[in-house]
């Protein structure tokens, strides 16, 4: 009967145990901080990136003005048809353009008071902007000027 060669055993162990012991200084041995840096790169951002295809994302719920970019009815709008908000005005297809006079956060949005123009004649309007999270869509809602109109976001203005 052969025995087992407990200096292998012995040598894998060690060898096991070292792998797994911190270094010296206290520090992740260097493989395992290469994995901890691609854990951290690999994670999904809180929000809407750039590289984000359009109407799959949201900009950040946190974002001081959450609204600011390019928005589209659908994905293929965003390319020639998207309305560009900033932060103080809107302009849309079909020649329209508001200039906002102020800015409420409101629950799931913002209130804003503002002065629109279609054709060169313009109005004040009250528009609600509202996020549908579940969505990915923001919801725009005019009194006067702005037709309700559910928008994705296409990305960042240019």
């Amino acid at each position: 009967m052969l025995m087992p060669d407990w200096r292998g055993t012995l040598l894998s162990a060690a060898l096991v145990l070292a792998a797994c012991s911190p270094s010296p200084e206290g520090e992740a041995p260097p493989d395992a901080q290469a994995a901890s840096d691609l854990v951290e790169e690999a994670a999904e951002p809180a929000g809407a990136t750039s590289t984000d295809e359009p109407g799959t994302a949201l900009p950040p719920a946190d974002a001081a003005s959450r609204y600011i970019g390019r928005w589209a009815e659908s994905a293929e709008q965003c390319r020639s048809e998207a309305w560009t908000l900033t932060r103080n005005r809107l302009t849309a297809p079909d020649d329209i353009a508001c200039d906002f006079t102020r800015i409420e956060k409101s629950p799931g949005g913002y209130a804003i008071d503002a002065v629109c123009a279609i054709d060169g004649a313009e109005e004040d309007d009250s528009i609600t902007l509202r996020f549908a999270e579940s969505a990915k869509a923001m919801l725009v809602e005019g009194t006067a000027t702005l037709p309700e109109t559910g928008l994705i976001y296409c990305g960042e203005a240019r």
